[in-house]
């Protein structure tokens, strides 16, 4: 367990009034990790927006993130959300580069790292804790296959660019829960190759392990979007969670233009239990089988005091869930 402490890198605890660009430092087991935090225009915490987090390219920052990667500003200005560009450490080898999980690990907790800006957020902006996602690009994108792998109750759906996961990420991903699975990248891709090497998978065993994972309609709809991109979408079935591939015909290692605002578009969908619009009508059915039973309030009471089993959307998991769920008892159409 790692220990948070929240420091924020104004004097005040909160940004001045009309500041809505500036940095913020949290401390994760005695190392301080800096992100680079966007208030959407008049932001008011009463809003309870969520969090679009983007994890840059290997060796970058999150200024050169916004310059050359993915400018969410004017987009959170209009869709109401807290844009987050993390920063990552200086390697050993003078790198600010990711650290993944697996056995390149260089033990940097680059997960720890990535709750506590979840609670920094929730506890200084009254951010949506069931509203959480996170992009990617290359080393980034690396990254967020492991919040897909292995923080799938804090972050809800992830859009992944110009990276497959590693071999050792998809042998340790045994336990993943559902998310919301957006991936983006082009066939000639230097880093991750499109079919797979020695070091990563082929993007054809990612997108079935997803399927499979998220419980998804194992045929996909395919679409052909024009300028050599063709969309793969594997539905989502009773699970709620879906999966969604870019195919870049002759595509290049960078993020393409379409990227932003098809992986918004994809990821606002979500809450952590699933596609919004999925759970309406059950919100208790925390497994999408289409009944609320022993197995969903196995799933509640493994989300106690977190958001992972939330029903009534306040952000915990406590006696007032339990008591919804068991008013909802039985098949989700019985009442």
């Amino acid at each position: 367990m790692f220990t948070v402490f929240i420091i924020l890198s104004c004097i005040l605890a909160k940004p001045a009034s009309g500041q809505q660009q500036f940095y913020e430092t949290v401390n994760v087991n005695g190392v301080n990790r800096q992100y680079l935090v966007y208030l959407p225009t008049d932001f008011d915490p009463a809003e309870n927006l969520p969090v679009m987090f983007h994890f840059h390219g290997g060796d970058e920052s999150p200024e050169v993130a916004i310059q050359s990667e993915v400018d969410y500003r004017s987009l959170a200005n209009v869709h109401r959300f807290i844009a987050v560009y993390p920063a990552a450490l200086l390697d050993g080898k003078g790198c600010t580069c990711w650290n993944n999980e697996g056995k390149y690990s260089n033990g940097i907790d680059e997960l720890g790292f990535a709750e506590a800006m979840i609670d920094s957020m929730v506890a200084g902006y009254n951010a949506d804790p069931s509203r959480m996602y996170a992009s990617g690009f290359s080393l980034g994108g690396s990254l967020t296959w492991d919040l897909a792998c292995f923080l799938g109750d804090r972050f809800a759906a992830v859009g992944v660019v110009a990276a497959n996961m590693w071999e050792w990420t998809y042998n340790d991903c045994t336990s993943a829960l559902p998310i919301g699975i957006c991936h983006i990248l082009g066939t000639n891709d230097f880093y991750a190759p499109y079919n797979g090497n020695q070091y990563s998978i082929s993007t054809a065993q990612q997108n079935a392990f997803w399927v499979s994972v998220n419980g998804a309609s194992n045929t996909p709809i395919e679409d052909n979007l024009g300028g050599g991109v063709t969309r793969f979408l594997w539905p989502a079935k009773e699970d709620c969670h879906s999966v969604v591939h870019y195919r870049r015909q002759g595509g290049e290692h960078d993020w393409p233009t379409f990227a932003r605002d098809a992986i918004w578009e994809f990821v606002s969908q979500y809450s952590l239990d699933g596609l919004i619009e999925c759970l309406e009508d059950c919100p208790a059915d925390l497994n999408g089988d289409g009944v609320v039973d022993g197995v969903d309030l196995g799933i509640l009471l493994a989300g106690w005091k977190r958001a992972g089993g939330d029903i009534d959307g306040d952000g915990t998991t406590n006696g007032v869930d339990i008591g919804l769920m068991l008013a909802a008892w039985g098949a989700c159409n019985s009442g």
